[in-house]
């Protein structure tokens, strides 16, 4: 339950972590439930332990690298696990037709009554709604106001930054690898793409695909070249033309986000008329592994 409570917390607010990470936290956090009942250890049960062991938790699942990211792990966190907590206690309550008695051991709350399997399944069930729907409807409906941050893209020994716009509507992958792939207009990449290529983005009509590859022979475009199919107004079956860089970073505040294997859409038009932004990311690139 543990792992599932990190992990919601972290989809929730798109917490930097990895599967190791939350794996860890869970186990301390289980080793601290089972310490807690032995009267040697009847310490733990105080309001201190309780959040120096929490917090500790928060450190290790998330490696905030900030107090900013800091103080946004610990709210997330908490706001779930009391999220989850009130909810199955309150449903057991809601459902069990007998005497439902708590009681305290080591100022932790104990539920005399049996705890069947049904309700620890409703709780990761909870859990894993409130991860998938909860995160996907705060991105597409609480975020307020432009959300921009700094990428960079890393090939050929070339970095090029620009500023980006998380775009929450953005659900393109690449169809093969399913990574996430990030939009960016051509005159960016004007250090990196060959010429002819970058003459023929500067079309208002776009090339045909199968130009646009033509440009990009030679043995080091072989392995980087991907087809990132897309649908826009008045273009149902579109195609854009992806490539494979050596490293995308994100950076977002005090939070930066590796994406070693993102893709990077090339667009031959500008993003964003004030120019603003240079870039759409796809907002599964805030979470690093």
């Amino acid at each position: 339950m543990d792992f599932f409570i990190l992990w919601a917390a972290a989809k929730l607010g798109k917490l930097p972590t990895n599967f190791k990470r939350l794996i860890l936290g869970a186990f301390i956090g289980a080793g601290y439930a089972v310490m807690i009942f032995l009267p040697a250890l009847n310490l733990l049960g105080t309001f201190l332990a309780k959040i120096l062991c929490s917090l500790l938790i928060i450190i290790i699942s998330y490696k905030p690298t900030g107090i900013r990211w800091f103080l946004k792990s610990a709210a997330y966190f908490y706001l779930v696990s009391f999220i989850l907590g009130g909810a199955v206690l309150g449903s057991m309550y809601l459902f069990n037709s007998d005497p439902l008695v708590i009681e305290t051991w080591n100022g932790i709350i104990v539920n005399t009554v049996s705890f069947e399997v049904f309700w620890l399944l409703a709780g990761l069930a909870m859990a894993i709604i409130l991860g998938i729907w909860g995160a996907s409807y705060i991105r597409k409906n609480l975020q307020q106001g432009p959300w921009l941050v700094k990428a960079e893209i890393e090939l050929f020994n070339t970095l090029i930054e620009v500023d980006a716009l998380v775009d929450t509507g953005n659900q393109l992958v690449d169809p093969i690898s399913k990574e996430p792939v990030m939009v960016i207009e051509h005159k960016k990449m004007v250090n990196i793409l060959p010429p002819e290529l970058i003459k023929m983005l500067d079309n208002k009509n776009l090339p045909p695909l199968d130009k646009l590859i033509n440009t990009l022979l030679g043995p080091q475009w072989a392995t980087r070249i991907r087809l990132i199919p897309f649908t826009s107004l008045g273009n149902q079956n579109g195609m854009l033309l992806g490539i494979k860089p050596d490293l995308v970073r994100i950076r977002d505040g005090d939070k930066v986000c590796t994406n070693p294997a993102a893709i990077v859409a090339i667009y031959h038009r500008k993003l964003c008329p004030q120019g603003t932004y240079q870039a759409l990311v796809h907002p599964d690139m805030l979470v690093s592994d």
